[in-house]
């Protein structure tokens, strides 16, 4: 019976630490690459996030958006 209480113990445990590897895991994967887009003006990568949205395109700032649809 001791040898089933810690054959229990030691499932536990593992199942435990996979639990918190894979968890791990996931959160590197959603820090990870991002999607670059071209400035419609200067052709600079910005990242898709950050990047400014316009009428003809996506700009790398404000002053670009504003020079490229006058």
């Amino acid at each position: 019976m001791k040898y089933l209480a810690w054959l229990l113990i030691l499932m536990v445990g593992i199942w435990w630490f996979r639990q918190k590897r894979q968890s791990h895991s996931t959160e590197h994967k959603e820090s990870g690459a991002q999607v670059m887009v071209p400035c419609s003006e200067c052709g600079a990568h910005v990242p898709a996030s950050d990047a400014i949205r316009g009428a003809k395109g996506v700009y790398c700032s404000k002053a670009h958006r504003q020079s490229h649809e006058a």
